[in-house]
């Protein structure tokens, strides 16, 4: 009940400040008509205008509340947009209502270039969307360096004829052009959101597009009536501005906890994130240039030409750092997605567990580091230093594929490689083979205790029944194991290679399947015995003397996976019956 009623709360409140900025805008509309040219008709519009802007900052920091990490970044770089522009307010009424002039240069110029320029930053971070990791880092930074580069433009061709040598005909030009510039990006960024998305986000694209439209139109006509004379705070236009600013509100007010799409990182995503890169990268190379245009131009004030030089220079320094930063995260995501590739090159898709490719780029430094302590201290008594191949192969899985069809017999391979991985320790790999057959890599073993470990696979195979789709019964599935310890003469250790060793782990799986299944047979040099265990016969496997270690696996109903199926249909349709 507390969360409907907070439901119903928020949307009230969300209705009471809609009804609030319109309130706002149809009083302004009202003043315009209604009042003189006069100090009350100016001091009306500077303090709707003010609390205005306040509005749409409080409604985009409403909006960072709840809201994931990425995007409260993003809510939060409008709220203080339009908190900086609200402060140029002031600075502005300060102007107009205590002191009552109008100034040729104000520090609110600079504070509404930043506040546009933080606007910029966070729309083109795209709020609409949840972007791939790679873009939240990369794309981030590229947007930082177009960020540093507005500001530097600023400070380069602005500043200087506002402070060092004040000249309101070229702080005017550059000022214009500066706007002119922020006005068209912003608009293609509102208009590449209004075409990717869809829903309440759309309409809220729609409607920026629209305050950005009429905001620009409305700067220029503003522009041209102040060059004129014939402005002054209050008239026509300021209704329209203040529609903006309300408008502003009401968009932020629309998409109040909407959620963000997953960005799929397709081609559109893909060409949005690639402009920010490719235009940031040759931005920088326009630094020098304008150095050596302002050094060479003797035409500038000595301390104009000096600061843009000094600028340049400082500009340089502080883009190279962003682009070492930009470049070392660049080589950090290149490692990772290599590291991914080769680990999905070497991991079967089926199962999930290890594949040839990745036996054959590990066994060696695996061979080399079981070799050392053999080769180093070969008198030492070392416990679990040894590698055990063990070859493990589905008992009767083509009766299950040609009983139950090959979707079943893949979920049976699944469960059978889960299975071996819970008996398996966290320094072992499993390797799928081929086909139903795994090959479980054990590292720092004991050959003395290398049964143990064949037992509890077999255990975890075949002790329990195996869930599949709904249609078919529990199926009862086990293996048959054959392994064989590497190296295989401890004092003489490269006397039988691992391939060698492989083969007669291949030679023992071979006996275990055809001495009837559901066991493990291990080799180990002859002479020797598992922990617990007599020495057993002397057999030869490709002239190397051995000595095999049998042991059962669980017991089960002696009733075979294809009767099983039988069993389970004649049951099914007697229930059906029934």
């Amino acid at each position: 009940m507390s969360t409907i009623g907070g439901i119903v709360s928020l949307r009230s409140n969300s209705k009471l400040w809609t009804w609030s900025v319109i309130g706002l805008v149809i009083a302004q509309a009202v003043a315009s008509i209604l009042l003189p040219k006069s100090y009350r008709l100016t001091g009306i519009s500077d303090w709707i205008s003010f609390i205005l802007m306040v509005s749409a900052s409080a409604a985009f920091a409403r909006n960072a509340s709840g809201s994931n990490h990425r995007q409260r970044l993003v809510w939060m770089l409008l709220a203080v947009g339009y908190a900086i522009e609200a402060c140029s307010q002031v600075l502005w009424m300060r102007w107009e209502l205590v002191l009552k002039q109008t100034p040729t240069f104000s520090l609110g110029d600079a504070l509404v270039f930043l506040a546009w320029t933080a606007l910029i930053l966070g729309f083109a971070l795209r709020p609409h969307v949840d972007p791939a990791p790679q873009h939240q880092r990369l794309g981030t930074i590229d947007l930082l360096l177009l960020l540093l580069m507005g500001l530097y433009l600023y400070l380069f061709l602005v500043i200087p004829w506002q402070y060092l040598a004040p000249e309101p005909q070229s702080y005017g030009t550059a000022y214009k052009f500066l706007s002119l510039a922020q006005d068209l990006i912003l608009l293609s960024i509102v208009l590449l959101g209004l075409r990717h998305s869809s829903g309440r986000w759309r309409h809220f694209y729609a409607m920026l597009t629209v305050i950005v439209v009429f905001d620009s139109i409305m700067e220029y006509i503003v522009d041209t009536l102040a060059n004129s004379g014939s402005y002054f705070s209050g008239g026509w236009y300021d209704s329209i501005g203040a529609a903006g600013l309300a408008g502003m509100t009401l968009a932020a007010l629309t998409v109040h906890r909407l959620e963000p799409v997953s960005e799929h990182c397709g081609p559109d995503s893909e060409r949005y994130w690639r402009w920010a890169s490719r235009l940031a990268a040759p931005v920088t190379l326009v630094l020098p240039l304008l150095a050596a245009w302002s050094f060479l131009d003797r035409s500038l004030p000595d301390s104009v030409w000096k600061f843009r030089v000094l600028l340049s220079l400082t500009a340089v320094v502080v883009f190279a750092f962003v682009g070492i930063v930009k470049q070392a995260r660049l080589e950090k995501e290149l490692a990772t997605a290599n590291h991914e590739l080769l680990d999905a090159s070497q991991t079967d898709h089926l199962t999930g567990v290890r594949n040839r490719r990745f036996f054959t780029n590990s066994i060696e430094a695996d061979v080399q580091q079981v070799l050392r302590p053999f080769v180093t201290n070969p008198s030492t008594d070392v416990h679990n230093r040894d590698l055990v191949f063990y070859l493990i192969d589905v008992d009767h899985f083509k009766r299950v594929n040609d009983q139950f069809g090959h979707k079943i017999g893949d979920q049976i391979l699944v469960e059978v490689a889960r299975r071996i991985n819970s008996a398996a320790r966290l320094s072992d790999a499993v390797i799928r083979w081929g086909g139903e057959e795994f090959l479980l890599l054990s590292r720092y073993t004991d050959r003395k205790e290398a049964h143990i470990l064949a037992n509890r696979v077999l255990d975890a195979v075949g002790s329990n029944p195996y869930s599949v789709e709904a249609g078919t019964a529990d199926l009862r599935v086990t293996c048959s194991i054959g392994w064989a310890v590497f190296p295989w003469k401890e004092l003489e250790p490269k006397l039988v290679s691992h391939d060698q060793v492989l083969v007669m782990a291949d030679y023992a799986l071979y006996q275990a399947k055809g001495s009837g299944r559901n066991r493990a047979v291990g080799l180990l040099p002859a002479g020797e015995s598992v922990r617990g265990g007599t020495v057993p016969n002397t057999i030869f496997i490709n002239g190397i003397p051995a000595s095999p270690v049998t042991t059962s696996g669980p017991n089960i109903d002696e009733i075979s996976p294809l009767d099983q199926g039988k069993t389970r249909a004649k049951t099914a349709a007697a229930a059906s019956t029934t």
